[in-house]
């Protein structure tokens, strides 16, 4: 080898024993990966957390609107579904909007009576098992909002429906999955539980209010039990409730707001979340809507 390449040549078997090198550890490094399992690289922890295919939920409201919508998503993921409402021809019309083979059944039942509570839960018992997730939707309001026209058994209604009835259907729930250690509650409340305005009320207002304390309160005294509690609050929706107004509103109004699923949308990936991971607020509003 003439003396002027020697050099050269030197240098270029340096490199290949470099790279050989650098080869050779990125063999052992991936050695190395595939002996590590990655079943919780997503985040899920093993809570097999993509699909919702083993998941057992109840939804209350689930005859119209927002509860309507929630009950044909989760069932479209693979749930196990039972929804319960007070009419029994809206819990069959949600039924029949979904697709054959569906594991959704309904069953009538009155959140303001403790006696038909009691009794949805032994039929979900008997139907379904373990209760992993429940999501609360039952709510209504009423036309005559101000203080000035607030009828004493108006006020009455809407206390025991939108606050009662959550404490009613709260209390079964959490006595189920305390035993198991596990579960997600899911309150869908309303922007009028964290901000009072006209609009929604004065008794709307205060017993979304009382809501949002009683998702909260408890949600701290149940972690321990592995329990998470989400209060969801929804700015205006499309749902049957615009009704309820002095002056519903017009069909591009509703257009502009939020849809019942996007609501259902949300629903569906918080019950997604692996059980070390708690959403305890939500605030969800149209892009217009103001809240300040």
């Amino acid at each position: 080898m003439p003396p002027a390449l020697k050099p050269i040549f030197i240098s270029y078997v340096q490199l290949l024993i470099l790279q050989a090198g650098i080869v050779c550890r990125f063999l052992d490094f991936f050695k190395f990966l595939t002996k590590i399992d990655f079943s919780f690289r997503d985040g899920s922890m093993n809570n097999d957390t993509d699909s919702l295919n083993k998941k057992k939920v109840l939804i209350t409201g689930g005859g119209s609107g927002m509860g309507r919508a929630i009950a044909l998503s989760m069932a479209e993921e693979g749930a196990s579904v039972g929804i319960c409402g007070r009419r029994k021809d809206a819990l069959l019309e949600t039924i029949n909007l979904l697709e054959t083979g569906s594991k959704t059944k309904e069953f009538i039942a009155d959140v303001t009576d403790r006696s038909s509570v009691g009794k949805l839960f032994d039929w979900f018992d008997e139907e379904f098992g373990s209760l992993d997730i429940m999501v609360h939707a039952a709510g209504l309001n009423i036309a005559n909002r101000s203080m000035q026209e607030l009828e004493h058994e108006d006020w009455d209604q809407l206390i025991e429906t939108n606050l009662t009835g959550s404490f009613n259907i709260l209390s079964p729930a959490l006595k189920r999955m305390r035993g198991n250690q596990r579960g997600l509650i899911i309150l869908i409340n309303s922007v009028a539980g964290k901000r009072s305005t006209p609009l929604a009320g004065i008794a709307y207002n205060c017993s979304k209010f009382g809501m949002t304390a009683l998702g909260l309160g408890v949600g701290e005294e149940e972690k321990e039990n592995g329990i998470r509690i989400t209060n969801i609050y929804p700015g205006e929706v499309n749902t049957e409730i615009l009704n309820q107004r002095k002056q519903p509103p017009n069909e591009m109004h509703r257009a502009s707001i939020l849809q019942p699923a996007d609501i259902s949308s949300i629903v569906v990936s918080l019950s997604k979340l692996p059980d070390h991971v708690h959403v305890p607020e939500l605030v969800v509003k149209p892009t217009l809507q103001s809240f300040v």
